[in-house]
């Protein structure tokens, strides 16, 4: 089933033309060898070469080449694995091979496991913060629960941090571009005492001017203002206890990223109108709702080391902490006031993990730990409608949750040539959620509701709910057999899931420039609540837990003398209630919620490459294929209140039209998942020469393509409103480096074709939009090393 169609990229085919070469007829004499990456994707330091694990990773120098500054920049630089914003709200989306959950809200838990220096964090917006002073990030792809504190089933992204050295270190970084950001990066690192070493790392970014501009007003949007602390000081107890503590602080006071207009509403007429010829930097905003963030974190982790010889404990113990403070997230592109939002959010997260691991010795290694974490959500967001349908309203809700698990991993060596592997994970996850949607005080929904909706949808159906004031519980409960049904009131509700998961994996190595690994691996994630505003109490009613089931080949080859590094897998998941988003149907239309997909489908292959092809020049190339489907789905039209929804916003197979009063439902299989494109592929070439005995050159350039998606909810063609392009950026760089290492000057562009792409697209009350990725960009780098 994996064959090249005429969509195939060229960037695609080149990296398989040259496996297939280098196979068929091996470097005889290369220059240069490879050097050996080291991770800890198993918690322990391991050559990624020796892991029958799919896992990406990327060094310190690799982030910086490719301009990854954030967690959202990965995307990039991982084919396979999409970082999107199913809303501008600030809440990234992480999707590895297929599998996410496209959840606009603050309380949704990723189906990525995301991991800063060993400490989870479960929720996908205190992920934002800046990347600096990095040693590597990790990137696993499959169900994780057997070795992690969080069980996940799309995969894991580990952030490890560069750790304090024995001998006194220090370096300053300074970026400048032509949006006049300036880009300030330091580290101080050393012995503090007989037994204590410590690291130091700051990161300042701020910009003077924006890359976005009103259509309207001709106002600027994108100047950022951040500061990043992180501070790690270890501490040798004895010769068999140690003790790291890490503290991270981050600050945001930035502009947040505003919509392009794609198809706005006529007001006169009512119709539909599409919006062209805008280009990337052009957007909208609510002038007096200016797009920014204020948001805060801070996170403390110790890490406990005890070695007993014959077994080691760990200890993790981690508390953070995240806020927002009335930041604002236009979701319409248009100046009026229409889903305008105002949150304000507090999360607070409490971890602890016990790990028990054998020594290693022999051919029996094994580890067994523990997992508890407790979380509660906070969150009051306005949403202004006040200048399209009167309406202006205020979602308060409060979540709490916690979690424990046992988990347990052995690897057992039966000779030369063959290992099994053999994971477990049993988890108990409990969840409470209350919260409404309200009047925010004026009287609007009230209004709304007392002399509109009562009367015209909710009393010709035997109802007559209490009269509501301004600042009243306006979410209607439409639940049979619950307390206060056939009222408005406050929802309240919870959600237990007790969950095992399984891995097996058969490792082969015949000899010792290959690995052959084949792995089933189960995987699931917790139910949860709609933390978006609502009109009914069925719109808040908990989503089921969801399960994969994972079959996975793969293949890790050294050739040409230790010159070319070339990993390959294919794998097949059989997913069981993906928790998806879905249409409500209420008295104002439609309101995304969410539901369970019974069942999809998801079918991939991957490969990478890395190719010293001499000392001075080397070749790295990696592409993905994805094919995904849903195979068993009913889902609901989207439904407009005076008139069927426009041409381009119904998912395919969808009959028209629909109306409040003419509710359709249809057969939605067969369409993709969310955030899947079928190709994603990157490759990269540096060619590093001497201008003198002290000082080197490397010319590099590298490119990154990303196929069209429509996702579950769109037609799968491009006159979908909700189509996303396929793209490709280009990014060079020019590097003058001391040969010593001390000191580097980088000229570099990114974006250099000025390609227009979008990562998202969305709709709102009465218009439909995308966000767009950064134009064209380029600057100057400037480092230097104290050592």
């Amino acid at each position: 089933m994996f064959q090249i169609s005429r969509k195939t990229p060229l960037l695609a085919i080149t990296p398989l033309a040259i496996a297939v070469s280098a196979a068929v007829s091996p470097i005889a004499h290369a220059q240069a060898m490879l050097e050996e990456v080291v991770v800890t994707a198993q918690k322990r330091e391991q050559g990624i070469n020796d892991v029958g694990i799919t896992v990406n990773a990327f060094n310190a120098s690799q982030l910086a080449d490719f301009g990854v500054k954030s967690a959202e920049d990965l995307e990039q630089l991982v084919p396979g694995l999409t970082v999107t914003n199913s809303q501008p709200n600030g809440v990234p989306v992480y999707t590895i091979r297929g599998v996410g959950f496209n959840d606009f809200t603050t309380s949704a838990n990723s189906t990525v496991g995301l991991y800063f220096d060993g400490a989870s964090i479960p929720y996908s917006i205190m992920s934002r913060g800046a990347l600096f002073d990095m040693a590597r990030v990790e990137v696993l792809k499959g169900p994780q629960g057997d070795l992690y504190g969080r069980n996940t089933t799309a995969g894991a992204i580990n952030f490890i941090s560069n750790t304090p050295s024995d001998e006194v270190e220090a370096g300053i970084r300074v970026d400048y571009d032509n949006y006049e950001t300036l880009d300030l990066e330091g580290y101080i690192s050393g012995p503090i005492g007989d037994a204590v070493k410590g690291r130091l790392s700051v990161k300042s970014v701020n910009s003077g001017e924006g890359w976005q501009e009103s259509i309207v007003t001709g106002e600027e949007l994108g100047e950022r203002g951040e500061l990043g602390v992180r501070g790690i000081v270890d501490f040798a107890i004895n010769d068999a206890i140690d003790l790291r503590l890490n503290m991270r602080y981050f600050a945001s006071e930035s502009d947040n990223v505003a919509i392009t207009p794609t198809a706005v509403t006529d007001f006169n007429t009512g119709a539909l109108v599409p919006v062209t010829g805008l280009d990337q930097e052009d957007a909208d905003w609510t002038p007096t709702h200016k797009p920014q963030d204020d948001s805060e974190q801070i996170s403390f982790v110790a890490t406990l080391n005890w070695d007993f010889g014959a077994v080691a404990l760990t200890s993790i113990t981690s508390y953070d902490e995240f806020e927002r403070d009335d930041a604002l997230y236009d979701t319409s592109g248009i100046v009026l006031r229409d889903a305008d939002i105002t949150n304000n959010t507090d999360i607070e997260v409490f971890s602890q993990e016990l790990r028990l691991e054998s020594s290693g010795e022999g051919d029996l290694y094994w580890t067994a730990g523990i997992f508890y974490s407790e979380d509660e959500v906070d969150e009051s967001y306005e949403m202004n409608f006040l200048d399209t349908v009167g309406l202006h309203l205020l979602n308060l809700y409060e979540q709490e949750s916690d979690t424990v698990a046992i988990f347990g991993h052995t690897e057992w060596t039966m000779n030369d040539q063959f290992k099994l592997t053999l994971g477990a994970r049993y988890t108990e996850d409990n969840r409470d959620w209350t919260g409404c949607t309200y009047d925010v005080g004026d009287g609007s929904i009230a209004g709304f509701y007392n002399f509109f909706v009562v009367p015209a949808f909710l009393e010709p159906q035997g109802f007559t709910p209490s009269f509501l004031q301004p600042g009243d519980c306006a979410v209607f409960n439409d639940r049979v057999g619950t307390r206060g049904y056939g009222d408005f009131g406050i929802f309240s509700d919870s959600v237990e899931t007790e969950e095992t998961m399984g891995k097996i994996t058969l490792d082969y190595t015949p000899n010792d420039d290959l690995l052959i690994f084949a792995t089933i691996s189960s995987g699931f994630k917790s139910g949860g609540f709609n933390g978006a505003a609502a009109q009914f109490h069925s719109q808040l009613a908990p989503y089921d837990e969801e399960t994969l089931l994972s079959y996975e080949i793969g293949m890790k080859s050294t050739l040409a003398d230790g010159a070319m590094q070339l990993n390959g897998a294919v794998f097949f998941y059989d997913y069981e209630d993906k928790q998806e988003l879905t249409n409500f149907i209420t008295p104002i239309g439609d309101i995304v919620g969410i539901t369970n997909v019974p069942e999809s489908e998801v079918l991939g292959a991957e490969l990478e490459m890395a190719w010293a092809v001499t000392e001075q020049f080397q070749l790295n190339a990696h592409v993905a294929w994805l094919d995904t489907e849903i195979t068993e789905f009913t889902d609901t039209c989207p439904a407009g209140l005076f008139g069927p929804p426009p041409p381009g916003s119904l998912p395919e197979g969808c009959p028209e039209p629909s109306t409040f009063d003419n509710v359709l439902s249809f057969d939605a299989s067969g369409a993709q998942l969310d955030n899947s494109p079928e190709w994603q592929a990157t490759a990269t070439a540096a060619y590093t020469l001497p201008v003198s005995d002290a000082m080197n050159l490397t010319i590099a350039g590298d490119i990154s393509y990303k196929d069209d998606n429509a996702g579950s909810r769109a037609a799968a063609d491009d006159t979908s409103l909700f189509y996303i392009s396929d793209y490709t950026l280009y990014n060079a760089r020019l590097v003058l480096a001391a040969a010593d290492g001390k000191w580097d000057a980088t000229l570099w562009g990114r974006n250099l074709g000025d390609e227009e792409y979008w990562h998202s697209a969305n709709q709102s009350n009465t218009a439909f939009g995308r966000t767009n990725g950064m134009p064209r960009t380029y600057g100057v780098t400037f480092a230097y090393r104290y050592f």
